[in-house]
């Protein structure tokens, strides 16, 4: 027997083990934070954010290999020097969500969630997402448009975009107008800090985003199944206009919905979710709002203030500081830009162009592979 074949085994026995463990077991998580000191009771609010406030805390006062013998995941709290969780005991359902030295740690807390709860079921996510892209198709438009969350998308309102097939991102949801000027079919959101956390930011976005879906009943939601249990919690709408899905394990943008019905394994909220729905509804791909990172911007990239939170990016920055240190560093400030939007979207960019997929960036970008791509009445960025 191969790795991968002992990797799927051993993977089908653990879903086993905890299908049998949430219909016997009582919700009850782990707690082992000997080293956290004051951050104990922040931690507590966390556990109880995402896991409800019927969950059981149990605090464990030594590492044991009886860890691996709970009815319930582990959170622990590791120093900044101690060593990364090794895989057999993440899969076993220990997590690290020591938010002051893991940059992942937002993560963490919904694998650890879904260790406890479970995903919500492939196949009515797959159904969903058929109903509605056949009513899409119905509508006739040969093309599609994605939009982004930088400074441009304030002028979107300028133009008219009933003929395309309008796929929105997370914050633009702060802006009523423009949203129902777009009229999207479908707003997509994808990250476990900014979207789907405790604090204000992320809360003021899923407030904004609840009205917004009440008040445009054929748009759906899509997001990865990652966080599924708090969305379904929050976001209080028509179930089959919730739709999860997976993540997968391809890198390309434009063939994993169909043949897999799966996200690739790719960051950011382009590459992930907006790239490959528009690539499974139409080979004419359109983008605005994605001016890239300006030489003056700070963080990841500027953002539309109308479309964003800016007075409530400190909440963030307090609630998850790992995050930020490692993603924005002080020294290389453009290396998670070059990361998501350089030569692995270039490189998925040009294998869908190759398949007959085609590419236009509707107004000037910073982002180099984007203004490879300029519309040809647009001048590049200087």
């Amino acid at each position: 027997m191969g790795n991968n074949a002992l990797k799927t085994a051993a993977k089908g026995s653990v879903n086993t083990l905890n299908a049998l463990r949430r219909r016997f077991a009582p919700r009850r998580v782990f707690l082992y934070a000997p080293d956290a000191g004051p951050d104990v009771a922040d931690l507590e609010q966390r556990i109880r954010f995402y896991f409800g406030d019927d969950i059981r805390i149990t605090h464990l006062k030594s590492p044991a290999p009886t860890w691996l013998l709970a009815h319930g995941p582990v959170l622990t709290f590791r120093p900044k020097d101690a060593p990364p969780v090794p895989l057999f005991q993440q899969a076993l359902g220990v997590f690290d969500v020591n938010f002051r030295t893991n940059s992942i740690e937002a993560w963490n807390w919904f694998d650890a969630e879904v260790f406890l709860n479970g995903s919500p079921d492939p196949a009515v996510s797959r159904r969903n997402y058929d109903a509605w892209k056949r009513r899409v198709l119905a509508e006739g438009h040969r093309q599609a448009t994605i939009f982004g969350t930088g400074p441009s998308l304030a002028r979107a309102i300028e133009r008219d975009w009933s003929q395309d097939i309008r796929l929105v991102c997370n914050t633009i949801v702060r802006d009523a107008e423009l949203w129902h000027h777009i009229a999207p079919h479908a707003v997509v959101a994808g990250d476990g800090l900014y979207h789907y956390g405790p604090t204000e930011f992320a809360r003021t976005f899923r407030a904004d985003l609840l009205k917004r879906l009440r008040e445009s009943p054929d748009t759906v939601f899509i997001y990865p199944d990652l966080f599924h249990s708090l969305v379904a919690r929050e976001i209080q709408i028509e179930p089959e206009r919730l739709i999860p899905i997976r993540r997968g394990t391809a890198h390309t943008v434009h063939a994993t919905l169909k043949d897999d019905f799966a996200l690739p394994a790719l960051g950011n909220v382009l590459n992930q979710l907006l790239l490959p729905i528009a690539c499974d509804l139409s080979k004419s791909v359109r983008l605005w709002g994605f001016d890239g990172r300006a030489p003056s911007d700070v963080l990841f990239w500027s953002n539309s203030n109308k479309h964003s939170y800016p007075e409530l990016m400190h909440t963030l920055r307090e609630h998850h500081p790992a995050f930020f240190d490692h993603f924005v560093p002080a020294h290389d400030p453009e290396s998670y830009v070059r990361a998501v939007h350089g030569d692995v979207l270039e490189h998925c960019l040009s294998q869908a162009e190759q398949q007959g997929w085609h590419f236009e960036m509707l107004h000037k970008s910073w982002t180099p592979t984007l203004s490879r791509r300029l519309a040809p009445d647009v001048e590049p960025a200087q």
